[in-house]
């Protein structure tokens, strides 16, 4: 690219949904030597993501002081309460867009798209992210979606062009929507592992993911 750096990448983290199916508040749960959240956000940084917006609403104050010093700025959701993921992913995105966003690079917004990630997949390794941000670099205009075994997972890279869509969307739709919408604009990138797939809605899922995790880190 003639020594011209690409467009940024961010990331979207919905991180702001009450875990009442699991019974705890998952997103501080630990995670080896660090929290659920703050892992998250280690692993789209080291994946290469930037800006890393965090989308908080119940329990926002703690999840903003646990990321406190991370790379990632929290924002807090105007209708986490009554709304479900889609209105986190609209406030993240609504704030790459907005003109006097401090996320505006040399005075105009050059994010080629953006990641939209979840707050409960800390198992998913930097290494996975990083190929869907390499497919996003060379299909940077197409939607881009992790795939293992034919079934597929997050982080979902969401095309600049397609924003203003999703920003469109009723708080009553879901992401799925707008995939389904486009499904002809979906570039799958095969991955070698299932954690794009999996999260953790119930303590029982936390538990084993948790334990998976200790024991691979145990094995290095």
């Amino acid at each position: 690219m003639n020594g011209i750096a690409p467009p940024p990448i961010a990331a979207v983290i919905a991180a702001a949904g009450f875990s009442r199916r699991m019974g705890r508040f998952k997103q501080l749960l630990p995670w080896g030597k660090r929290t659920v959240i703050q892992t998250v956000v280690e692993n789209l940084h080291a994946a290469g993501a930037a800006p890393i917006l965090c989308i908080t609403g119940h329990r926002g104050d703690e999840v903003t002081a646990a990321l406190d010093g991370s790379p990632a700025r929290t924002l807090p959701s105007p209708h986490y309460a009554t709304s479900e993921m889609l209105s986190s992913y609209q406030t993240g995105i609504a704030a790459l867009e907005n003109d006097s966003s401090p996320f505006t690079i040399h005075g105009s917004l050059s994010f080629s798209g953006a990641l939209l990630a979840l707050a409960d997949q800390p198992h998913i390794p930097a290494r996975v992210i990083r190929q869907v941000i390499g497919q996003a670099r060379t299909t940077p205009d197409q939607i881009v979606v992790p795939s293992h075994e034919m079934r597929r997972g997050h982080p979902i890279y969401l095309p600049r062009r397609l924003w203003d869509e999703l920003l469109a969307l009723p708080l009553e739709a879901s992401l799925r929507d707008l995939l389904n919408r486009h499904s002809a604009d979906i570039v799958y990138v095969d991955v070698d592992t299932d954690a794009i797939r999996r999260d953790m809605d119930e303590w029982g899922e936390y538990e084993g993911l948790r334990e998976e995790f200790d024991q691979k880190r145990s094995e290095v």
